[in-house]
């Protein structure tokens, strides 16, 4: 007789970044559910301090467990930089984290390992990427460019607006002596970015793999959830969303990323500490 385990795969940003990591997995696993649960009242994490986003995050954490879920994908990445070992000492659910995923993926696509990374402030500070990158291929040679302020402009549902795209562009500019043929997107909010982020890079004429990282966690999670034989057989997906900050904002902004009518968004409120 088949197991199948119902409850819901829940997944943790500090905003709407990791929206782009959900609209993957809900395409990669449709018999299952998910919850997203986003710290929207004290995003970006990216300039916090470490002792902040390892309290916040195990506090949302905290949130994830009362809603029974079975998984958590670790979407913020700032999370994963700094607290990921004590989040898995902690809490008896599988947590898997994007970088390890993502690092992967970007070693096996570069031909001259050559490879940049744009990541929030606080990623970049941590070393995070390289680490991982180098744990893979230590003669890879890997730079990483902080870039929390695209964090603020995808908040706003503006990831492909004008302003994206010259900051992207200037990115691109500071690198030209840099002969980079990957780009990983160490930062989920990125992934709204990506057509901008193509666009300058046809400009300056550079032909560069773009890694996303929600593709990379896909990956392995179906080898976790397959592994530890907790899959679900549902055949009606439900997707419930909490948020720390303003419901209707967060609405907003997700109807447009996900491309789904407000109404059809089940969104709900969660009080944090301050």
């Amino acid at each position: 007789m088949k197991f199948s385990d119902k409850r819901p795969i829940g997944i943790f940003d500090s905003g709407v970044g990791g929206l782009g990591i959900l609209r993957e997995l809900q395409r990669a696993f449709p018999t299952e559910d998910f919850i997203y649960l986003a710290d929207t009242a004290r995003m970006p994490y990216g300039t916090r301090d470490v002792s902040d986003i390892t309290a916040y995050t195990i506090e949302c954490f905290e949130k994830l467990q009362e809603l029974n879920v079975k998984a958590v994908v670790l979407a913020c990445n700032t999370s994963a930089s700094y607290c990921i070992d004590e989040i898995k000492r902690i809490f008896d659910f599988p947590t898997l984290a994007v970088i390890g995923s993502a690092a992967l993926d970007s070693v096996m696509v570069t031909y001259n390992k050559h490879i940049l990374i744009f990541a929030t402030n606080a990623t970049t500070k941590s070393g995070a990427f390289q680490r991982a990158i180098k744990k893979v291929d230590s003669k890879a040679d890997v730079r990483t460019r902080g870039c929390s302020d695209i964090v603020n402009i995808v908040e706003e549902g503006k990831g492909e607006d004008e302003e994206s795209y010259e900051l992207l562009r200037g990115y691109l500019e500071e690198y030209q002596e840099f002969d980079y043929d990957t780009i990983l997107l160490g930062c989920t909010h990125l992934s709204f970015t990506k057509k901008n982020l193509q666009k300058a890079l046809a400009e300056i004429g550079k032909d560069v793999k773009i890694i996303d990282p929600a593709k990379s966690i896909s990956k392995d999670l179906k080898r976790m959830i397959e592994g530890l034989r907790i899959e679900s057989d549902e055949e009606d997906q439900k997707i419930s969303f909490y948020v720390s900050g303003d419901v209707n904002k967060f609405k907003r902004i997700a109807s447009k990323l996900l491309q789904e009518p407000e109404e059809n968004l089940d969104v709900s409120s969660f009080e944090v500490k301050g």
